[in-house]
């Protein structure tokens, strides 16, 4: 059964890890495609969502609502 956890917490770990890949991809594809004028506020919104995928990272110095 502890092997099954652990395959599970690795599974959801790579799924995590692909989905925040999908994130940057797109949002680099909106900052190219809207010139960069929205580029501080993408990276807000694409910042926000992968703390979302992993709250337990890159949240040093920031609120709960992700403001530093």
């Amino acid at each position: 059964m502890n092997g099954f956890l652990d395959k599970a917490k690795e599974l959801a770990q790579q799924a995590r890890e692909k989905a925040a890949q999908g994130v940057d991809a797109a949002a680099s594809k909106v900052d190219e495609m809207t010139g960069g004028k929205y580029t501080e506020h993408i990276e807000n919104v694409s910042n926000k969502v992968e703390n979302a995928l992993d709250p337990n990272a890159g949240d040093e110095g920031q609120n709960k609502d992700g403001r530093a």
